[in-house]
């Protein structure tokens, strides 16, 4: 604790130190060189705004063509170059800041005016002469301004011929000089940028006004604030409607995507498209986002038909911008600390457990395993003797920070005819457990061609190389070992733990697992455009993937504390298995665009043709009883103890697609998609399927009625109906029966020696008519922006019902096969979410907040009179989907007269050993009796509700702030235990159980306050059966991010050939707030991975 507050203050003093340096550098002037012979004036601008952050505007100035300028000046102060080069011309100039400098005639000005002030009063409104609230009116070139009132009027003090500068978001600023003016009347016009704005969609671009489909957007400068080297989990809490989870803190792990819910019982991963073509998000390092789009409805989705119903994922990647070159290198260096640790009862609180968990299960004595002087004596004894007398922290054996670094460097650059974006990132971490590490590199490169004014031609490529050193235990093996296991003897040796499994010797001894994955994706597109308007496009895709996995289980000897050495369990040979992973995939596509604006229409189509195919097999190999331990090869292992194993699959696709948007006026928009897939999944005759959307929107506030105010600036309502198909149903061929090849042995009359022979046998039967999954969705929107465009909202009502889903039908038993599947179920989902911004800038201060909610629920259809109960899981029909299917109870049985009711009448039991201090549990179907098959209910929805997430920004001058959260407003949660405690006698206890259950030594009134019921491993079937007594509410919400960053000034940075150099402190993943959770258990966290971390980062962003 001391080490992490004196980290905390330390961190403040930088934050704080970094802040004062950075304020006293922000005051300099900027510096350029410059050896221009013969120059005009524009040359000698030209040269200055290349070399710092200084544009050049004009004020009633046009500027002379004359090449008479001389000047040659090395790293000069931009004042001392313009004093030499306006020298002789009746022009001035003011640097109103480091941005901005104004050349304008010299005014002629009264000696006795040179200092006057004046009060300049005024008006700002828009076009229609709505009065604008809140807009800034500053003195340009000082922090001197006001904001308007409600009625748009402003009153400032200011030098007689100042120019002011008027600004609003969602306006063009304006510049307005007073020269001889008492008052002015400003009318701001609308910045259009926003309307022209161009987005990524399914096989192309299209104006974001005429979308009227559900999207979620997000930048890559946002993602990027969360550091994490997979890609899906910096999604998490940034976009409504898309759920994000995860459930441990390894950084080589995946988080699972969710898009509106839950849409089949089979896949429900998104789609993921990475620049037009198939992929995978955890392939893409965040530094290399430009933005992601997520299609939510299907409207949005229904081009990519056959894949789409579980939503789709657009990655658009950073490409070149045309004579822009530029190099940037980022630097990022945590620490990383586990959010929270469980922890066990120590060695007299186990004994003591241990005891009591005795006298529950029948014992006569509350001393029957250990007596009470040796209880009392322990500590005492542990301090002298620790080897005798162990009381270990097995937790202790885990470090207690883990550190991890991410490098990027990128080039970007090039001519008219040719672009290139080059990026390469490196991550390296640890992990908590010793021996553990992952490392990643990500190398891409986007290369755009433009051949003549008609060909255009783009190769891309993405390679990528992992590699994961893994221990051959995890942290779960950590929890379950009590603290009178000892790990390590005083004078060093591994000592046996519980008959030779100790853990720690485990991870140190016993080997580990090298993993190394390597990834190629290619890129090959070339666009044509042979008239005007018109766009064909082919692609040609390639994917690979190749992982080599090693693990190497080395044997290993620990000491008892007699001194005899023992082999530890499971490790008493040494084995060497190797695996062999590799898979393909090629993208064929072949489409057109064609686009038109006349008047006030808007036409855009597009229709294409898609191939997909895919390859994958797996190997692996096996030996054991190695003579050399150091050497894991597999030929040195003995030819007798060996094992080969391998599969392999492929599966395709083909599809014809369509689309068609009208826009007319800015103010009505059609959308029609249509997709016909084909898939290798399904027999003939059933294989090809079509699946058209239809949507429309209306801008409400562009009708001519509609009277835009102050309040109300932009109102669009939008309604969508689509099919969505889904082909990820059972195995890849689930038409086809499973025909299973195995070896037998066939006794031989002649010699008396069985015979080996090749057998084969059908264990799965089959529907031959396996079909699509279909999923029809409907929905309505609505779009607004209000207070002049600074507060925006989206929101969304949706309804999806998936019919035809794959099911366990009945089957005769007598047949001799495995119960087939087949399109026997429907599921439906309704939802909604909404997304809330805001933005606005004060002088020199910008800031916004967002938030967004959204929840949904998934429920069962027709079944077919059939259950799928899974776990404490049930799925049938009017059932949620995985609807939580466990016992009610009552309550803990306080005493013995507890057992009988206000009859006298015995209660209902689960086992003939309840007794005091277990569970009582609710007789559903009132038999008498508690059995699984009668009295477990149906108790509420298992997934995730009211699922939120938001931010906070600021920026002012060189510095900026953001603050990012995450959290589920409500979950019915199911608590158990990581081990059941005391089991076999050695596993161990969780401290909370231990402080907090029923007790014979307690009172009844102590008792009726417990949380948890008695302690025993003679009755678990009763305390630890799932049951309502330990649903509670997982509801939470984390900090996901708190960054400060400075960017230091670049009259200072240019001085050194950096153009722009940011450093920051950041803090992710923060413990979880308002949880409800046992002390010691993140939220997220699955008790068998590594722990949920909390990130505290120091960082540079240097571009050159």
């Amino acid at each position: 604790m001391r080490k992490r507050k004196h980290l905390r203050q330390s961190f403040m003093w930088i934050v704080l130190f970094s802040f004062l340096c950075c304020v006293n550098m922000a005051a300099q002037e900027q510096r350029a060189s410059i050896n221009l012979k013969n120059a005009t004036l524009k040359d000698i601008i030209s040269t200055i705004e290349k070399q710092t952050t200084y544009r050049f505007s004009y004020r009633n100035v046009v500027l002379d063509e004359h090449r008479n300028i001389t000047v040659s000046l090395n790293k000069a102060k931009v004042s001392t170059i313009l004093d030499v080069a306006l020298k002789g011309r009746n022009l001035e100039y003011s640097i109103v800041s480091e941005k901005s400098i104004v050349i304008s005639d010299k005014q002629k000005t009264n000696p006795n005016q040179g200092t006057s002030k004046k009060r300049i009063t005024g008006i700002i409104h828009d076009e229609k002469g709505e009065p604008i609230i809140g807009a800034n009116v500053v003195e340009k070139g000082t922090t001197n301004g006001i904001i308007t009132d409600i009625d748009g009027k402003f009153s400032l003090e200011i030098p007689s011929n100042a120019v002011l500068d008027i600004s609003y978001i969602g306006y063009k600023t304006q510049e307005i000089s007073t020269s001889g003016r008492s008052s002015i009347d400003v009318k701001l016009l609308e910045n259009t940028q926003n309307i022209e704005e161009v987005v990524v969609i399914g096989y192309g671009t299209a104006r974001k006004v005429d979308l009227t489909g559900s999207t979620s957007s997000l930048n890559g400068d946002r993602i990027k604030q969360t550091s994490t080297p997979q890609l899906s989990r910096q999604l998490q809490g940034q976009m409504a409607g898309v759920q994000v989870s995860r459930s441990t803190g390894d950084p080589s792990s995946s988080a699972s995507i969710r898009v509106r819910g839950i849409t089949t019982m089979s896949t429900n991963d998104p789609l993921v498209i990475v620049d037009g073509v198939p992929g995978s998000i955890d392939d893409v390092s965040s530094d290399d986002v430009k933005d992601i789009q997520i299609l939510k409805d299907a409207a949005s989705a229904a081009i990519y038909g056959s894949r789409a119903a579980a939503g789709v994922i657009l990655i658009t990647t950073k490409r070149a911008n045309s004579k822009d070159f530029s190099m940037t290198y980022n630097l990022e260096y945590g620490s990383d600390v586990a959010t929270t640790k469980p922890k066990s009862a120590n060695a007299v609180e186990w004994m003591t457990g241990f005891n009591e968990m005795r006298y529950n299960d029948g014992a006569t004595s509350m001393f029957s395993g250990y007596s009470e002087e040796f209880l009392n004596k322990y500590n005492t004894n542990h301090l002298t003797d620790p080897d005798s007398y162990p009381d270990v922290d097995w937790m202790s054996y885990l470090k207690k920070t883990a550190h991890h670094q991410r490098h990027t460097f990128s080039l970007s650059g090039g001519t008219d005819k040719l672009r290139t974006n080059f990026s390469m990132n490196y991550y390296k971490s640890d992990a908590l457990v010793e021996v553990k590490d992952y490392e990643k590199y990500n190398i891409r490169s986007s290369n755009d061609y433009n051949i003549n004014n008609w060909i255009h031609a783009s190769a891309d490529i993405n390679l990528i190389y992992s590699k994961s050193i893994t221990p051959h235990n995890s942290i779960w093996s950590y929890m379950y070992e009590n603290s009178l296991m000892p790990a390590i003897w005083s004078d060093g040796e591994y000592a046996e733990g519980k008959d030779g499994d100790n853990p720690y010797a485990c991870t140190k001894l016993s080997g580990q697992t090298d993993g190394r994955g390597y990834t190629v994706h290619g890129k090959l597109q070339l666009d044509l455009t042979p008239i005007k308007n018109l766009t064909l496009t082919a692609v040609a895709a390639p994917n690979y993937y190749f992982y080599k996995g090693k693990d190497h289980a080395k044997k290993y000897k620990v000491r008892r504390i007699n001194g005899d050495y023992i082999y530890s369990q499971g490790y008493a040979s040494t084995s060497v298995t190797e695996a062999r992973n590799d898979n393909h995939s090629l993208t064929m596509q072949f489409y057109g665009n064609y686009k038109l604006q006349f008047n006030k229409h808007s036409i855009s189509a597009m229709a294409g043709y898609e191939d997909y195919s895919y390859e994958w097999e797996n190997e692996s190999a096996w030996r054991s009883n190695y003579t050399l331990d150091n050497y894991p090869y597999l030929n040195l292992g003995p030819a007798d103890n060996q094992y080969n194993s391998g599969n392999a699959g492929h599966n395709a696709y083909r599809s014809v697609f369509g689309r068609l948007m009208y826009s007319w006026a800015d103010r009505y928009m059609l959308q029609a998609n249509i997709r016909s897939d084909g898939s290798s999944r399904f027999a003939k005759g059933n294989r090809w399927a079509t699946f058209p959307s239809f949507s429309a929107g209306w801008v409400i506030s562009e009708e001519p009625w509609f009277k835009k105010n102050g309040t109300v600036n932009y109102l669009k309502m939008r309604a969508s109906y689509g099919q969505l198909g889904n082909e990820r149903i059972g195995s890849e061929f689930p038409y086809q029966a499973l025909l299973n090849f195995g070896t037998g042995y066939i006794p031989n009359a002649s010699n008396g020696v069985a015979d080996i022979v090749q057998t084969a046998y059908q264990s799965d039967y089959a529907f031959n008519n396996i079909t699509w999954e279909t999923t029809t969705t409907y929905g309505v929107g609505l779009d607004a922006k209000f207070l002049r465009n600074r507060l925006r909202f989206t929101g969304d009502l949706y309804y999806k019902k998936t019919e035809n889903m794959l099911l366990t039908v009945g089957f005769p038993s007598y047949f001799g096969y495995n119960a087939p599947q087949n399109n026997a179920a429907d599921m439906n989902t309704k939802g909604w979410d909404i997304e809330i911004a805001w933005n606005d800038q004060i002088n020199d201060f910008r800031y916004g907040a967002s938030f967004n909610l959204s929840d949904y629920r998934s429920r069962m259809g027709y079944m077919a009179d059939k259950q799928s109960i899974d776990s404490n899981k049930i799925t049938e029909e009017g059932s949620y989907y995985q609807e939580w299917y466990m016992y009610k109870s009552k309550g803990i049985i306080l005493n013995d007269a507890a057992m009988y009711d206000s009859q006298g009448k015995k209660i209902a039991v689960l086992t003939n050993n309840d007794k005091a201090g277990c569970i009582q549990y609710v007789d559903a179907n009132g038999d008498g009796n508690i059995t699984a098959s009668g009295d477990r209910v149906r108790l509420g929805n298992s997934l995730p509700e009211m699922q939120y997430g938001g931010s906070l920004w600021a920026e002012w001058k060189n510095f900026d702030f953001n603050l990012s959260f995450q959290g589920i407003g409500h979950q019915t949660v199911l608590w158990s235990w990581p081990t059941t405690p005391f089991e076999y006698q050695t596993y161990s206890c969780p401290k909370v159980l231990i402080d907090d259950h029923w007790s014979p030594s307690n009172t009844d009134e102590q008792n009726a306050k417990a949380k948890y019921p008695k302690l025993t491993t003679g009755n678990t079937t009763n305390v630890y059966a799932a049951s309502d007594f330990y649903l509670f509410s997982g509801a939470y919400m984390r900090v996901k991010n708190i960054t400060l960053g400075y960017t230091i000034p670049k009259a200072i940075t240019q001085k050194v050939f950096v153009n722009r150099l940011r450093m920051y402190f950041s803090a992710n993943d923060l413990p979880a707030l308002f949880d409800n959770y046992p002390k010691g258990y993140d939220p997220e966290w699955n008790r068998n991975g590594d722990f949920i971390m909390s990130s505290y980062i120091f960082g540079l962003n240097v571009t050159f």
